[in-house]
Order: structure tokens, then C-alpha cells, then sequence
């Protein structure tokens, strides 16, 4: 039992879910708080691209909402892909809640932000940057798929490790560990989305941890009693 799991961009509603790892996940899963940071129904590509909505994406929203009513407190923090959403931000319903912005308390006392992360680093949304680097992986992900069912190959993987990956990433960590201390100097690190590459990281006296995915990594940020770390399904 973890006292707070935390998962980002699983793109429901395209092909790029790895839904069948997902449920799974999900149905194994025992947490006292469920943190959704962001791109969890990827309305964006479904109304864009008319992506397929499965059986199995309904089963994930099901089991979602199954331990939302067991008792595991679920927060949703809103992703750019669910963007339209945004604006019924600060909805509750019993231990359900949608809002932009999220801040966890952990075991120890220390308080950590949560953001999908999107609008925060010179790769945000709206950023010519940001934009060339959606048009490209959303080529590069089918392809990714593909290799990997037949070859057992990433494609994102290995672009993530080129010399300028590993720049971009680096820029986006450090713009978002930039952003946490912004908001509040007291607090402890930040928790994000958004770039599909989980890591945890310090930054002086910020820690910050990204979820990674479920569509390449199959990842999460777990906390147990203050303690933190990237698990790997």
C-alpha cells in the first residue's frame, strides 16, 4: 500500500496507450491518493486526428472511478491535451477533484507542487518550439510502436538519449525546478508531466520528479511514508 502514486500522460483515447499494461496497473493498484498529472484523456488528438476510443480506454476510466469510490482519494490535474477542461478547474465530488494546480502534503510535512507542466518552460504550449516538437512525435510515436511490438526497439527511447535530447530534456527540468521555486521558496520540489520522461532529479534544494508515461515508459512517481521513487511497471 503507498500513501500516494502519482501518473501522467496516458493518452486515452489513441492508439498510443498502452492501455492493456494500464488497466492492469490499475487494477493492482492500492494507494491512499491517486495524483493524475495531466494528458490523462487525450481529447486534443481524438478531436484532431478522430483517434479510436476502445473497450479497454472505458475500462481504465471505469477503474479509475472504482477507486475514487474504494476509498483512494483521486486528483486530476489538467494536461494540454485536455486543455478544454480547464476552465471547470476546482471541481470537487466527494474524494474526486479536477483542478490545474495541485499541492501535495506528504508523511514528513514537506509540500510538493503539481503541474502537468506545459506552460511553464520554453517548450510550453503555444511555443514555436513546443509546437515542432509535438508535429514530431506525434510521427515518430506510431513509428516507435511499431518497432518496439516487432524489434523490440524505441525509437524514443533513443532519440531521449541524443545529445539534443538529453539538452531539451535538461532545459525542461531546469525551467520547471525554476518555476517551483517561483510559486513558493518553502517548497520542497515539484511533481510534472508532460515530457514523457520520468526522472527524479535535485536542484539545489528542489527535487523534481516527472511521471514519465504510458505509452513508452509505463511509469510512476510512488511515495511511502516521505519517500519517493520512479517505478517501472
Amino acid at each position: 500500500m503507498f500513501n500516494t502514486v502519482f501518473i501522467s500522460d496516458l493518452h486515452l483515447g489513441t492508439d498510443r496507450c498502452n492501455v492493456k499494461k494500464l488497466l492492469k496497473f490499475l487494477k493492482e493498484l492500492k494507494t491512499e491518493k491517486l495524483v493524475l498529472v495531466g494528458d490523462i484523456i487525450d481529447i486534443y488528438c481524438m478531436e484532431r486526428y478522430n483517434t479510436r476510443w476502445t473497450k479497454e480506454h472505458t475500462e481504465c476510466v471505469h477503474q479509475l472511478f472504482n477507486l475514487s469510490k474504494t476509498g483512494t482519494e483521486v486528483v486530476y490535474v489538467l494536461g494540454n491535451h485536455e486543455a478544454h477542461l480547464r476552465r471547470y478547474c476546482d471541481f470537487q465530488h466527494h474524494n474526486f477533484k479536477m483542478v490545474d494546480e495541485y499541492i501535495h502534503n506528504d508523511q514528513k510535512g514537506n509540500k510538493y507542487l503539481c503541474v502537468h507542466g506545459d506552460k511553464h518552460s520554453l517548450f510550453s504550449s503555444g511555443s514555436w518550439k513546443q509546437l515542432i516538437f509535438n508535429k514530431g512525435y506525434e510521427l515518430i510515436t506510431p513509428l516507435s510502436l511499431w518497432l518496439n511490438r516487432f524489434f523490440r526497439f524505441s525509437l524514443v527511447y533513443f532519440l531521449k538519449n541524443t545529445m539534443r535530447g538529453r539538452n531539451y530534456i535538461n532545459q525542461y527540468e531546469t525551467d520547471l525546478a525554476s518555476y517551483c521555486v517561483q510559486k513558493n521558496p518553502e517548497y520542497s520540489g515539484i511533481i510534472v508531466g508532460h515530457i514523457h520522461n520520468g526522472n527524479i532529479r535535485n536542484f539545489d534544494n528542489i527535487t523534481y520528479m516527472c511521471c514519465g508515461d504510458w505509452v513508452d515508459q509505463c511509469s510512476a512517481i510512488v511515495e511511502k511514508n516521505g519517500m519517493y521513487s520512479l517505478y517501472t511497471y
